[in-house]
């Protein structure tokens, strides 16, 4: 089942439930992220898609809780618990640590920045913050 369909599913079963600010935010998403597929030739959003929309919507929240008071604050971040049950688990620092070193042991590894952070991007899809895999591929390197 693709990513756009379970987010359906549930924004379907908040409405049931009676849980408006749920589903009037899973209603907001699947609106953006259908209209990228529109966009890309009138197609279904790829579930790689729909993360990068999660991942905006997600940013953008945080970014107002910094100045929003405190009801709107709480609200914002119990919106992006819900938006973070629709993204893959995160890579820790420690599992993008083993990563890199396994990539660096491997015969013909080439050792910049630019090819390791290329490698974790092919192989983990961005299932990683990139600042702290930034960070480790410095220290791996040095």
């Amino acid at each position: 089942m693709s990513l756009i369909t379970k987010i359906k599913q549930d924004q379907l079963q908040h409405r049931k439930n009676k849980n408006a600010e749920a589903a009037t935010l899973l209603t907001t998403l699947i609106g953006e992220a259908e209209m990228i597929g529109k966009n890309a030739g009138n197609r279904a959003p790829s579930d790689e898609e729909v993360q990068a929309v999660i991942k905006k919507f997600i940013k953008n929240n945080t970014e107002t809780i910094q100045h929003a008071d405190a009801n709107r604050g709480a609200q914002l971040v119990l919106e992006n618990q819900v938006l973070e049950t629709y993204l893959p688990t995160q890579l820790t620092e420690e599992a993008l640590k083993a990563a890199v070193a396994g990539y660096l042991l491997t015969e013909g590894a080439q050792r910049n920045m630019g090819a390791i952070m290329g490698w974790l991007k092919s192989n983990y899809g961005g299932n990683y913050d990139g600042k702290v895999a930034s960070a480790v591929v410095k220290a791996a390197l040095s």
